[in-house]
């Protein structure tokens, strides 16, 4: 028992919460925001038909320079449900992050969220290796697709000074952590 005291005080120490984001047509987005983590921009509606994207801004609470966006929006399902679309979507969407990245070549991963498989993609600025942290003027950039099902697309994207620091893990988990929930049907 002593042993097991000082777990659930450490746990306690890293609380986490429930947070909500409302779709529309009664469908909702449901993460788990880290302690250290707030919203700090959004929900916001690309449209104002059921059929809309919403955004919403992540960052911790300490300054650090870290912060989540994700986007969820409408796709009709023809058009992502094959994963080699939804590879071809992120290699498009990442082309413009090469010329300037350390990478110089976007390097995919496999990502799961909500049970479903996406892809993310890390680029690191050259311009800023080795440079002082400036505010809001991330070193990386980490880019995420995952084709939810159910027509719904997360776009999700990392900033970050330090991928192998603590907020980058939590960022991540914070974008794996998702998942989204639709009205039941009347039988």
């Amino acid at each position: 028992m002593k042993k097991i005291l000082p777990l659930f005080l450490a746990l306690g120490l890293t609380a986490v919460s429930a947070e909500r984001i409302d779709l529309g047509a009664g469908r909702a987005a449901r993460l788990t925001l880290p302690a250290n983590w707030e919203a700090t921009k959004g929900p916001e509606s690309q449209t104002e038909n059921s059929a809309r994207a919403v955004t919403v801004r992540y960052a911790t609470k300490d300054g650090s320079n870290d912060a989540v966006l994700i986007t969820l929006l409408p796709m009709p399902d023809e058009q992502l449900a094959d994963p080699a679309l939804l590879r071809e979507l992120i290699e498009l969407s990442t082309h413009q992050f090469i010329d300037t990245s350390v990478e110089r070549k976007a390097y995919l991963k496999e990502i799961k969220v909500a049970g479903k498989t996406g892809y993310a993609c890390l680029f690191t600025d050259a311009a800023l290796v080795g440079q002082p942290v400036r505010k809001d003027d991330y070193k990386t950039i980490t880019i995420c697709f995952v084709y939810l099902g159910d027509s719904l697309l997360l776009a999700a994207t990392i900033f970050s000074d330090d991928p192998s620091a603590p907020a980058f893990a939590e960022a991540r988990r914070l974008v794996q952590s998702l998942t989204v929930s639709s009205p039941q049907k009347a039988l």
